[in-house]
């Protein structure tokens, strides 16, 4: 079981950790108002979101044990929809609008299908200051497939985004484990992992497993050469490169990589271009001219100028440079 307590804390996730123990509080004091409704919870794929989720109603529930959770997947709100649409009773419906906790895990996988019989399921509960938990591996605003009239709901509480650990971050994850395992492990080689393996704690988790494996199997202290060489596919498959970077940009903006190739300077592959070429500087060893050729044969001077307007957004917007540094956590 997932509780606060196992959450290792981070700069990284901090904040989320704070809106989730925030909520845990509220709904288990039996306030009437809901300070933090909705909360949304999104960033990549193994930061934590499901976690914080489950510490959350583990905690509400042990302090509140008649506290009623409702948790619907994204994924099932099609067909639920589409049985209220034919008039059949929905007892999931009725328990998402009267559960004291609803959970929405993964809104990217929601359905224009969906969109009006969860509008209607969030506005009766917000009404009466039902509490609502929402995740995505985006934001609201990102989820450009549904209609404002839902995002502009998900987004009117708190939105706390989730990103991958930084390197420092994750060797102290790593040291942290492996000493919770018993496991003895040279400082060395978990720098080694840290920077080879990707910054999600379900990556470093298989990482700390894989570990253990070959500590039974060896007579001899783990080395990094040896570490190396067990885990180079993946050190491979981790590393940045401009076509990774260029593919994680283009699902992170929705457009195809291969429109960031292009002479395309509609506003909408214009900036991911930017992005991508700033990212593919910071984090490859690529020469500008490198660079350049490989978003559509563009000069050095071009991916200099798309740099420099990159590092001014970072300093001007903050929304735009919390997407660039959690690009770059994940690529790093």
């Amino acid at each position: 079981m997932n509780t606060f307590t196992h959450w290792f804390t981070a700069p990284e996730n901090s904040a989320a950790l704070l809106a989730a123990e925030r909520v845990a509080r509220c709904v288990s004091s039996r306030r009437r108002r809901r300070e933090c409704n909705p909360l949304f919870l999104h960033g990549p794929a193994g930061t934590g979101k499901s976690h914080l989720v489950e510490a959350l109603i583990t905690r509400a529930t042990e302090r509140r044990p008649d506290l009623v959770v409702s948790l619907l997947p994204a994924g099932d709100w099609r067909h639920l929809a589409r049985k209220d649409e034919e008039g059949e009773p929905s007892p999931e419906l009725n328990e998402a609008r009267q559960a004291d906790v609803l959970v929405v895990e993964d809104c990217q996988h929601l359905s224009e299908t969906a969109v009006e019989a969860l509008v209607q399921v969030i506005d009766h509960r917000l009404s009466r200051q039902r509490q609502l938990v929402c995740t995505a591996l985006v934001g609201p605003g990102q989820l450009t497939h549904l209609p404002a009239r839902l995002t502009s709901r998900l987004a009117s509480g708190l939105v706390v985004g989730l990103a991958p650990l930084a390197p420092a971050q994750r060797r102290a994850y790593l040291r942290l484990r492996a000493d919770q395992r018993q496991l003895t492990v040279d400082s060395a080689v978990l720098a080694w992992v840290a920077d080879h393996v990707g910054g999600s704690g379900r990556l470093l988790e298989g990482a700390l497993a894989r570990l253990e494996t070959l500590a039974r199997m060896q007579p001899q202290p783990l080395d990094v050469e040896t570490v190396a060489q067990a885990f180079r596919e993946d050190a491979d498959a981790h590393r940045p490169t401009v076509e990774r970077i260029a593919q994680r940009v283009g699902q992170y903006f929705q457009v195809h990589p291969r429109q960031l190739r292009t002479r395309d300077r509609s506003r909408h592959v214009l900036w991911p271009r930017q992005v991508g070429m700033y990212l593919a500087r910071s984090l490859t060893p690529l020469s500008l001219e490198q660079i350049g050729a490989y978003f559509g044969g563009r000069d050095h001077s071009t991916v200099l100028h798309a740099c420099r307007k990159v590092e001014e957004v970072l300093h001007s917007d903050a929304t735009q440079s919390g997407v660039v540094r959690q690009l770059h956590a994940e690529l790093e």
